[in-house]
């Protein structure tokens, strides 16, 4: 009985979750430009097949436009339908994340109660940019695959294929993912000095193996554009043999490797260092990049969300709630990484809490290597290992943490899905930030205003063309008259932003010309 209450509440916090990211999908938020962009090459995609492994800039791919162009040949283009597979993927990483938690107590409850409560969760879940559609479930697959890798006597075959493919299709989709497969090759050595042994030798190897890889199919940088049969098709039939052959390799030679590694791995004087080494680099990975730390905070506790997506600036006592709840999150992390760090695992499983807790930490040196900017969305990644790390940890806990941990995991969810229903059935945007400032990371919100106002005033002008200094409202007007009705009218508008405008569409200025 305790079992079946347990999974109709895990599947009704999942299935809210999951539904919540549908509800009025095609008006919240505003259409950014970079949607729009995604949404553009998708259409082009569509009309001429996926021509290329490149995506619109020199960091992204071809994956994402191709799955939105796959959607809007079942469904209309529309913002709606554009956002429809990033929603869907991102139920579905909730969905596999449960799975792959199902023999691990309350663990997927927890998680789904944190993801419930992350604002950077639900806001961008219905943002189409790949980095949010596709990171949440891919992770989820590698997570779904550990245990499985570590089980002695049994062949990692499968598994370790499907490990390889979710990162390459993660960073073929986006470099950041670069960082994920970097900081989780930091994280398996990290474990496998500190826990030597089978298990901790086996992922030290696939750790290493996977970067490898990634390294590898960075070639897909050179594939130029072309027909799909002779260009993307050969492209991906290669990577798909690249990852096959290392699958294949390292199961064939596996049995010969691991007692060397485990040998290294036990050696005094390695042995001795192994402490010095882990200290050290926990305290650079924290000190590399002060502003990243302070703007994976904000991200987080989602301060920096609702300043971004919906000019929301919390009242003081809801600002305090937030950093106190997000100091206390990572208190709860900081208290499972060190009891994690001082226990000697037995079984291979164990080793899932040190790896994710280092995994975390590593992430952000590795962020810094692969990319220079920082932007909230990069931090999508970490959120979801610290997630995995605070939920495999609290049935760990002492009674009286552990009641705080769940505590604080349903304040934080109400608070959220509130915040959700509110900004998602809102009419009216508030008053964009021009510009607002958390710490050091600046942004604007300009950018996820709404259009329809301003939609319907160009087309009671019968404008066809609209020009705009802006890339942010240039592209959204393009996608939405490229999936709109046709436009008979010949004016032409240059449309801006404008703080002080109010007439006749609050906060864009319109120039018509002839």
């Amino acid at each position: 009985m305790g079992n079946i209450a347990f999974a109709g509440m895990l599947a009704s916090i999942t299935a809210m979750v999951a539904a919540g990211l549908l509800v009025r999908l095609n008006s919240f938020p505003g259409l950014h430009g970079d949607e729009a962009w995604v949404g553009l090459r998708a259409l082009e995609q569509q009309a001429r097949g996926m021509f290329t492994l490149r995506g619109m800039n020199g960091y992204t791919g071809s994956l994402f436009p191709e799955i939105v162009s796959l959607v809007f040949s079942i469904i209309p283009a529309s913002v709606g339908s554009l956002r429809l597979a990033s929603a869907i993927l991102n139920g579905l990483a909730l969905g596999l994340t449960a799975l792959a938690f199902w023999k691990r107590g309350a663990a997927a409850l927890y998680f789904a109660l944190a993801m419930g409560s992350s604002l950077l969760f639900l806001f961008y879940s219905r943002v189409a940019w790949e980095v949010n559609a596709l990171q949440n479930l891919l992770l989820a697959l590698v997570l779904l695959t550990l245990p499985h890798l570590l089980e002695r006597g049994r062949s990692p075959h499968r598994w370790l294929f499907l490990l390889l493919l979710a990162f390459s299709l993660g960073c073929w989709s986006h470099a950041i993912f670069i960082a994920a497969a970097l900081s989780f090759a930091a994280a398996t050595l990290l474990v496998a000095l500190t826990w030597p042994g089978e298990s901790s030798a086996k992922l030290l190897l696939i750790g290493q193996l996977n970067l490898l890889v990634q390294i590898v199919l960075c070639g897909r940088h050179f594939f130029g554009d072309g027909a799909f049969v002779t260009r993307a098709l050969p492209a991906m039939l290669a990577g798909l043999g690249l990852i096959a052959l290392a699958t294949r390799a390292y199961v064939r030679v596996e049995g010969h490797l691991l007692p060397h590694t485990i040998r290294a791995l036990t050696n005094r004087r390695v042995a001795r260092v192994a402490s010095i080494v882990i200290v050290g680099f926990v305290v650079l990975s924290l000190a590399a990049s002060p502003i990243g730390d302070v703007s994976f905070f904000g991200t987080v506790s989602g301060m920096i969300l609702l300043e971004r997506v919906v000019s929301y600036l919390p009242s003081p006592i809801e600002m305090i709630a937030l950093h106190l709840r997000m100091v206390l999150l990572l208190a709860l992390f900081a208290a499972a990484a060190l009891r994690s760090l001082r226990s000697k695992p037995s079984e291979p499983e164990q080793l899932m809490l040190p790896l994710f807790c280092l995994w975390t930490i590593a992430y952000f040196p590795a962020l810094r290597l692969s990319i220079a900017s920082v932007a909230d969305r990069y931090y999508i990644i970490p959120q979801f290992l610290f997630f995995v790390s605070i939920a495999l940890a609290i049935d760990g806990f002492r009674a009286n943490w552990k009641m705080l941990a769940i505590a604080l995991l349903l304040a934080g969810f109400v608070h959220a899905q509130v915040t959700m229903v509110r900004e998602a059935f809102r009419d009216e945007d508030r008053p964009p930030f021009e510009l607002f400032d958390y710490a050091g990371y600046t942004d604007t919100s300009r950018h996820f205003m709404r259009l329809d106002s301003l939609t319907n005033e160009l087309k009671s002008r019968a404008a066809c063309r609209v020009e705009s200094s802006s890339f942010f409202i240039a592209q959204p007007m393009r996608f939405l008259m490229a999936v709109g009705q046709p436009c008979t009218g010949n004016a032409e508008v240059r449309v801006e932003y404008c703080a002080a405008c109010l007439a006749p569409v609050r906060g864009f200025e319109l120039q018509l010309r002839k």
